[in-house]
């Protein structure tokens, strides 16, 4: 399972970072399923939602996003980087409206609940996405080494105040107990990793047969299934859906719907 821990032996900040990317990620695939249903005003959803916005708030903002406001965006502006109209004052300007659409979340209408949980999710991966692609290539050109590990030592400190004793296994757990609820709730759960490769592909395709139209199931897997994708498009083009929830780099997981 991928660590859940803002900290982690990694060479550059940047890198940590980017694993902890990987982390949100997974939640951010769990609150893109829950949207719909607490639009809907599903019973029994809100308290799901409330765990995960808990998570938001705690592992994404006051951890991950403390470690940029606070040391790895001051860095870049020491080494020219400008925050009006730069890279930077965009990521600060997104972080303040994700906390925005998180208290949003937690409000009593459905509707602007659910409306809220479906932006910060595309909020979210666009985020990363720039900061992954732009931002983080910019730090890893302009900073020297010993500024690297100067944050890494700043980040360090960021989880000792803001996390503490035991409370990275607790989020770690609770994110794990929310992927099972959530695909138990949506479908069934396919780990094929002790499966015979020869065994994987027709059982999976067995397991989509027979769902109904709007149905999924959550396929578990050791490698990246890309091939198992073309074989889905060549022979059920149309017919299918795929997400994936989770990508390395030990465990995947990709929910395949059928349409």
């Amino acid at each position: 399972m991928t660590e859940l821990h803002c900290h982690h032996a990694t060479a550059t900040p940047t890198a940590a970072l980017r694993h902890e990317h990987e982390v949100i990620l997974r939640a951010v695939g769990l609150l893109e399923r829950l949207a719909p249903q607490v639009a809907a005003g599903a019973p029994g959803v809100r308290p799901t939602l409330g765990r995960l916005v808990e998570f938001f708030q705690t592992f994404a903002d006051r951890c991950h996003h403390a470690k940029e406001e606070q040391h790895l965006f001051p860095a870049l502006e020491r080494r020219g980087i400008p925050r009006d109209g730069g890279p930077v004052g965009v990521m600060l300007a997104e972080h303040e409206e994700g906390r925005r659409l998180l208290a949003a979340m937690t409000g009593d209408d459905a509707a602007a609940a659910g409306e809220a949980a479906r932006a910060y999710a595309a909020l979210l991966r666009g985020h990363i996405d720039k900061e992954n692609s732009v931002l983080f290539p910019m730090a890893e050109h302009v900073l020297a080494d010993e500024e690297q590990q100067a944050l890494l030592r700043a980040f360090e400190a960021i989880e000792d105040a803001v996390a503490g004793p035991g409370v990275h296994e607790r989020l770690l757990a609770e994110l794990a107990a929310l992927e099972r609820e959530v695909s138990d709730g949506a479908g069934r759960v396919l780990d094929v990793r002790a499966m015979a490769p020869r065994d994987r592909h027709p059982r999976i395709f067995e397991t989509f047969d027979a769902l109904k139209s709007g149905e999924a199931f959550v396929l578990v897997n050791d490698h990246d299934p890309r091939p198992l994708y073309y074989q889905f498009a060549a022979e059920r083009a149309g017919a299918f859906t795929w997400r994936y929830l989770e990508q390395g780099p030990e465990v995947w997981r990709v929910e395949i719907g059928r349409a």
